[in-house]
């Protein structure tokens, strides 16, 4: 048991915990120790305790002194008179040289850096000139910031200077430019830091030219390989940042060819390279063409090609990841200039490089990590090529074609060149990978997709052809890797392709080859990988089967035969279904064919439901075709013979007391009848005959008839029997109702458009039963809603009354919309539904208390933290605020209501604009008042009541600056300007201090 932990009484007590807290121990007394010594650094003793620590020897407590410094500038730095102001940076700068001369830890000093670039950030006018007053100090001559004239010049300093000297000011230089541009520059309080950044940029640039220059003797043995490399690396930090003046960065670049000769020095390559790679990646407007070539020089020549044949054979000193950056980076900056100078030996040797990276032995991410890396450098070589701009390059065009043709040929080599790498790995191997691995394969495998998809229309059917007669050369081998690989490849391209006659030609030679009935069987030793891709391709190419339904039962047979082996049935499944979707009239022929097959899956005891699922909707699909509702009847009731007997198996289930397993079950039920729904669903490019007689009544259809309307009688008892028996589980409800949606969105009569008053039966009893997820009841009958408010739809006025008492139950339950928000959310947006056809329903209910109800749980709803809520509030108000109706008792009626809820929503809209509502909700809100506004004559006097209320909607905002608000709205009427002119308002309301985008220090 660890002793209890106290508040510490003497300095020896704070260096003991300071040390336990960097030692093992429980995380609850880390946490402890942690908090205890948060308040020591805050108490009133923490300077003199910072200054004490930094005394002691031991590292971990020095490192906590200078820590302590920096969260006392961080919260009492105000508190400090100006004469210690200076006492403080003559305190911190002591320390700082005195742990130099020490010899301390680079923790220790870079912390005393940081908290230096704290104290910049606190008291800028105090330390404006902060790099130079700090060399001159590191360098003996120890003077107060206003007398650092009298000290030599920083040139003569930095000559005389130590290497640790040195390299201390470039982590000061380095922690002080990060640290500044942490703030937000947005913020008009901080623009004079960026002026004293460039006021200390010349003595940085001094600084870091001082480290990086190339020295004048040549022996590796004398350089000073540490002061290089904290010298580049300022550079870098300087290079890279925005808030850096550009006086500074021309200055910087003179040191460009410097830093690229340091990439041949063993021991500074890595520093040199990442540098250079960074720049050339986000700032490469650093480097000149004079830089350019001095790079491509370096990277070409013998000492290039020296250190990248190291790599290949896995030899040399150097990084070879940091090498391989650099090449790709440098080739990727310098696309343009490869495309047009392609017959430049240094630009063939660049080329040969990158050509080499994708020919490295092992398969990519899990042996190799160099092709990975190298798919953006082709990509924007397809992207270059593609958009016409190199052909701009040359003034006689046709010099470009040569440009262009050989920049075609390298691509299609490294098309090839990948296309060897996506090979599978034999099972023995595969199945020593890791998850890791694997994933990383399979993400290799999907960038060559999109690199593959992005060049085709610079490669054209040439390279579609090849993929074809390379699987057909293959399959005699059977080298299953390899025509799996070529699959993936035409799978890929499957929404490439264009009109030219070879590619549908090339399709025909693949389907009609004996290619799928070798995949089909079962016995022969074939990888599973290999029998998925020819399932995913089948999928992909249903246009083609549209076009060549010639070919289809050969695939169709195959897909189904792969149902049966439950790795491959969701994939088969898939493919199933966008054959049948885009071929559903051609298939109608074999629909008895499928209800077989489709027997034969459901008969397996391993069945997949998802799969299943998914051949119950294929299926749907060509019933759907059928060319009469009548002879749609038999095969959908044989559909649903097979949905019965899992009902069957459910409500077994559930009786014995397996309850998970039954629910499973179920839903399995539901989610067939629900994409048994969408593969009935009318095709949206059908047009819809609207036969009617000469009195206007349209005919009975074969589903309002006594047939019709005994199947959909036996889909409800389907669904009542299992939705009873699962006693109204909240997830069975919400699968049941998805089954009703399927109907809302036809336009003629189906199979699962049932009548309204079933619908409305079915939500009424659950939401008398069910306890959770009442929003999905409310959603599904604000769905009805809206599906039976289009033009030409019948009239639901007695279900629209009932389903309003139903919500009217709801809110008085609820009361307050924060109490479930996504149950409020789906009442507003239901009352929002009920405006737009069933108005006279919503405004004329009765008895009226309770409609008030709605309208009050409307209003709160405005004030709820939910953003989405919030939203639809604010849909609601704006619909109803502008509504307008023929029916004069209707109009009434809405004016009455508008004119009693007006004042209290002006209240609501102000409370919000005012500050109370995030600034994100402003334009939502804006919404309403721009149509009260307009609207609603009584507008303003309803703002002014609110408005003019003390203090409200925020103490922050005058009476001259509300009436200036107002005045403002009112002259818009309604206009778009509204929106800014209420934002304004808001960061009044909340204090400057919220203005977007900033960010106070701490």
């Amino acid at each position: 048991m660890e002793p209890e932990i106290r508040y510490p009484t003497s300095l020896q007590d704070v260096i003991q915990l300071v040390q336990r807290l960097y030692q093992p121990g429980l995380p609850a007394t880390i946490v402890k120790v942690q908090e205890i010594l948060q308040q020591v650094q805050r108490s009133a003793d923490g300077w003199t305790l910072a200054n004490a620590l930094l005394g002691n020897p031991d590292q971990q407590v020095q490192f906590f002194g200078a820590l302590t410094f920096t969260v006392k500038l961080n919260s009492d730095w105000e508190s400090l008179a100006e004469a210690d102001v200076f006492v403080l940076l003559d305190t911190l700068i002591n320390w700082l040289v005195r742990a130099v001369a020490e010899g301390a830890t680079a923790l220790v000093i870079k912390k005393l850096c940081s908290t230096l670039a704290v104290f910049f950030i606190r008291f800028p006018d105090k330390w404006t000139h902060c790099i130079r007053h700090l060399i001159c100090c590191l360098c003996g001559h120890r003077v107060s910031p206003d007398d650092i004239d009298s000290c030599p010049s920083t040139t003569e300093l930095l000559s005389k200077a130590s290497s640790a000297q040195k390299i201390v000011a470039l982590w000061f230089c380095a922690i002080f430019l990060e640290e500044v541009s942490k703030l937000d520059s947005k913020n008009i309080k901080n623009q004079h830091y960026k002026d004293k950044v460039s006021i200390n940029s010349g003595e940085a640039v001094l600084l870091i030219a001082n480290a990086v220059a190339l020295p004048e003797y040549s022996n590796d043995d004398q350089v000073d390989t540490a002061l290089v490399i904290e010298g580049l690396q300022c550079f870098s930090s300087w290079a890279h940042n925005s808030i850096a003046p550009p006086t500074a960065i021309e200055k910087l670049k003179a040191l460009n060819k410097a830093a690229m000769r340091w990439l041949q020095h063993s021991e500074i390559f890595d520093t040199a390279a990442e540098f250079i790679t960074d720049a050339l990646i986000n700032c490469s407007s650093l480097f000149n063409e004079g830089d350019v070539n001095t790079l491509f020089e370096i990277l070409t020549g013998s000492w290039g090609v020296a250190r990248f044949q190291e790599v290949l054979a896995e030899e040399g000193e150097i990084d070879p990841t940091q090498l391989i950056r650099l090449i790709i980076a440098f080739a990727e900056a310098n696309v343009k200039r490869l495309a047009k100078r392609h017959g430049d030996l240094q630009v063939q040797t660049l080329m040969h490089m990158m050509h080499s990276m994708l020919t490295t032995p092992g398969y990519p991410v899990v042996e190799n990590e160099i092709s990975p890396q190298t798919f953006e450098f082709w990509s924007s070589l397809v992207e270059y090529l593609l958009d016409g701009e190199l052909i701009d390059e040359f003034e006689d065009q046709t010099h470009a074609l040569p440009a262009l043709e050989q920049g075609r040929s390298h691509i299609f080599q490294a098309i090839q060149e990948y296309w060897r790498k996506i090979k599978i790995p034999p099972a023995e191997i595969a199945d020593t990978w890791s998850k890791d691995s694997r994933e990383g394969f399979t993400s290799f495998r999907k960038d060559f997709a999109d690199l593959l998809e992005t060049a085709y229309p610079l490669l054209h059917a040439p390279l579609f052809t090849q993929f074809v007669d390379h699987i057909l050369s293959t399959l005699p081998a059977h080298d299953w890797e390899d025509i799996e690989a070529t699959m993936f490849c035409l799978k890929s391209l499957s929404d490439s392709l264009t009109d030219e006659p070879s590619e549908d030609d090339a399709l025909e030679q693949l389907f009609g080859s004996p290619l799928f009935t070798l995949l089909s069987d079962s016995q022969a030793h074939i990888p599973l990988k290999a029998r998925r891709t020819a399932v995913n391709l089948i999928g992909s190419y249903a246009d083609f089967f549209e076009r060549h339904s010639d070919f289809l039962p050969a695939v169709l047979n195959y897909l189904f035969t792969t149902l049966s082996a439950p790795s491959l049935a969701r994939n088969a499944s898939k493919s199933i279904s966008q054959l049948c979707l885009s071929c559903r009239d051609t298939l109608t022929g074999e629909l008895s064919t499928f209800l077989y097959q489709y027997e034969v899956f459901m008969s397996s005891p391993s069945v997949d439901d998802f799969a299943k699922e998914r051949v119950t909707c294929a299926i749907s699909y060509v019933i759907q075709a059928l060319p009469t509702e009548e002879e749609k009847e038999q095969p959908i009731l044989i559909l649903l013979r097979f949905i019965q007997k899992n009902v069957a198996t459910c409500l077994s289930l559930v009786q014995h007391g397996q309850f998970d397993a039954g629910k499973e079950s179920a839903l399995s039920v539901l989610h067939c009848l629900t994409n048994m729904g969408r593969g009935l669903q009318v095709p949206d490019d059908i047009p819809i005959e609207l036969d009617s007689e000469e009195n206007g009544a349209r005919p009975l259809s074969f589903w309002e008839q006594e047939k019709g309307l005994l199947i959909q009688a036996q889909i409800i008892q389907i669904i009542q029997a299992i939705v009873v028996a699962l006693k109204e589980d909240s997830e069975v409800v919400e699968a049941a109702c998805c089954v009703f949606k399927t109907g809302f969105t036809e336009s003629s009569p189906g199979v699962f458009v049932f009548p309204p008053y079933l619908t409305t039966n079915f939500l009424l009893e659950r939401a008398a039963n069910c306890t959770r997820r009442v929003e999905t009841i409310v959603t599904t009958a604000a769905t009805m809603i809206s599906s039976y408010s289009t033009e030409g739809a019948m009239s639901i006025v007695p279900q629209a009354r009932a389903l309003l008492d139903m919500v009217v139950t709801l809110v008085e339950t609820y009361k307050d919309p924060q109490t479930d928000p996504d149950v409020a959310q789906s009442i507003v947006e239901f009352m929002n539904r009920m405006l737009l056809k069933y108005v006279e329903v919503f405004v004329n209910y009765e008895p009226k208390p309770l409609v008030e109800i709605l309208f009050m749980f409307a209003l709160s709803s405005i004030g709820v933290r939910e953003q989405l809520v919030k939203k639809a509030a604010c849909t609601f108000w704006s619909t109803l605020v502008s509504l307008r109706d023929d029916r004069p008792a209707v109009q009434a009626a809405i004016d009455s209501i508008v004119q009693a809820c007006g004042p209290a929503l002006a209240e609501k809209l102000l409370w919000g604009l005012g500050g109370g509502a995030a600034r994100s909700e402003v334009d939502s809100l804006c919404e309403v008042l721009k149509k009260m506004v307009f609207r609603q004559p009584r507008t303003k006097t309803w703002l002014s009541a609110a408005l003019f209320r003390p203090g409200f909607p925020s103490p922050k905002v005058t009476e001259q600056e509300k009436r200036l608000f107002l005045e403002k709205v009112m002259s818009l009427r309604g206009a778009r300007g509204t929106n800014q002119i209420a934002k304004d308002f808001w960061v009044q309301c909340r204090g400057n201090e919220f203005a977007y985008g900033s960010v106070q220090l701490e």
